[in-house]
């Protein structure tokens, strides 16, 4: 029975630590409000500091006015930094915060051939590739590479 419980608890850590990439599904306030324009990204691949960042200026976001009301704002800004990474990884190097800028996506996608930057439409597109993006899921089973791309090798 001493062994049992220890052997219970790595079996159920096995998702986790096979690099699971499901974080959805996530709230519809959520999914309406910052998924209207590209696919809602999980909070857990950004830090708390850059998802303030750019909740201060969604006026500016991206070269678009993605302003809303006081009320959705907060909720959003809640769930953000709830959820948020506090892992350096996730942390974004340019002052305008982005996903693509962060030292976790620099890894997971760095093989990407110089050919992505003109085959793919962006790199923040992630349902051209992640199949099941806007639910959540970027596990690597739901991968659907372009033509002539190979997922790296681990």
């Amino acid at each position: 029975m001493k062994t049992l419980l220890p052997a219970l608890l790595i079996a159920a850590s096995a998702p986790a630590l096979a690099g699971d990439h499901a974080y959805g599904p996530f709230p519809a306030n959520y999914v309406s409000e910052c998924g209207s324009c590209h696919v809602a990204f999980p909070p857990q691949l950004l830090t708390a500091p850059d998802w303030q960042a750019m909740m201060n200026v969604l006026d500016k976001h991206y070269g678009v006015d993605a302003s809303i009301e006081a009320k959705p704002r907060a909720a959003l800004a809640d769930f953000l930094q709830r959820n948020a990474s506090r892992r350096d990884k996730h942390a974004s190097t340019v002052q305008t915060p982005r996903l693509t800028q962060t030292a976790w996506f620099r890894k997971e996608h760095g093989n990407l051939p110089a050919k992505a930057t003109r085959t793919l439409p962006a790199a923040a597109q992630c349902e051209s590739c992640h199949t099941a993006a806007e639910r959540g899921d970027y596990n690597e089973s739901g991968l659907k590479l372009p033509a002539g791309f190979r997922h790296k090798e681990r």
